[in-house]
């Protein structure tokens, strides 16, 4: 990546997917920063080490680049501007987005969702602690945003990039590629060693494994020599991963079916689709994939939801 005038920047969180790959890219004397972590001190002291290792002063940053708004990416993004002056660049759809969902009002009405998902109590609780926890950890918000448009290009680096929406992961997120050398810079959309998570949560597109596999389409149409991502390693077999990825999505669908045993809730449904102990957090994804899995089914017409009662449930058809 180097050669590329890209240099990567791995940022630790505090959840079992315990790091965020952010970069920096170097063009003469400029930088861009791609991605920036949560807005912890440790996200801090990390940009402060790599700006020393790369004799960066704070002004020599021109551009804050985010591939999508989930806050693992975007939650420095508003501290990273204060500290540079630089202009964050994000798509309009990931800007709505990043400013609304660590909201009070989005908090309430993601109680309001977990109950219709038949959510204990107990679990319920935790999540709203947990959605309480993120406030503090996507702010500030950055104040000068440019939107990244589908089909303009943008220099990272030393090399000129196409910006691709590639929703799914995350509404509104993008993908760079560089034809001449065949770079994709992925952020979340395609990882080598784990699958990004599909989710629904009660909000904005109803069908994101739809969309995500529709997304997977659009990049298996590129040439790819090299992936840079946003979790995991730097990967070569790019077309092979969305085969790989395909697949496991058909495989999940299957399992749903085979979970769904006469009336059930999403939460009895997710229950069975991840068998281990959970933290809250990744309750919150486990809830949200196996809706998004569902959601898919009823478009497809494989199951019918019955929304008058408190909480839904789903059936097989």
């Amino acid at each position: 990546m180097n050669e590329y005038g890209i240099y990567q920047v791995t940022i630790p969180l505090p959840f079992r997917l315990n790091h965020v790959h952010c970069y920096l890219a170097r063009h003469s004397s400029t930088w861009t920063v791609i991605d920036t972590g949560l807005n912890r001190d440790v996200t801090h002291e990390t940009w402060q080490a790599a700006f020393q290792e790369h004799d960066i002063k704070p002004q020599d940053v021109e551009r804050i680049v985010l591939t999508h708004y989930h806050p693992d990416h975007f939650g420095y993004a508003g501290g990273m501007q204060e500290w540079t002056g630089a202009d964050v660049y994000i798509s309009d759809k990931s800007k709505k987005h990043a400013l609304s969902s660590w909201t009070v009002e989005n908090f309430a009405h993601n109680r309001q969702f977990y109950l219709a998902a038949g959510m204990p109590d107990v679990v319920l609780e935790q999540l709203g602690e947990n959605d309480d926890m993120f406030y503090g950890l996507v702010r500030p918000f950055p104040q000068q945003m440019k939107p990244i448009v589908e089909g303009e290009t943008y220099r990272i680096g030393e090399l000129v990039y196409e910006a691709i929406h590639t929703p799914g992961h995350a509404e509104g997120h993008m993908c760079f590629y560089n034809k001449e050398e065949k770079v994709l810079l992925a952020g979340d959309h395609l990882l080598k060693k784990i699958s990004p998570n599909i989710s629904y949560h009660g909000h904005g597109d109803f069908n994101p494994l739809h969309t995500y596999l529709t997304s997977l389409e659009k990049i298996k149409a590129l040439d790819i020599a090299l992936v840079i991502p946003g979790h995991g390693p730097v990967f070569t077999e790019a077309q092979e991963r969305i085969e790989e990825l395909m697949h496991h999505h058909e495989e999940r669908l299957a399992f749903v079916l085979d979970a769904l045993e006469g009336e059930m809730t999403a939460y009895q449904i997710s229950q069975k689709l991840f068998s281990r102990v959970l933290t809250v957090h990744e309750q919150r994804f486990a809830m949200g994939e196996t809706l998004a899995h569902l959601n898919y089914l009823e478009k497809k017409g494989e199951i019918v939801v019955y929304r008058d009662t408190m909480p839904h449930t789903y059936r097989k058809l």
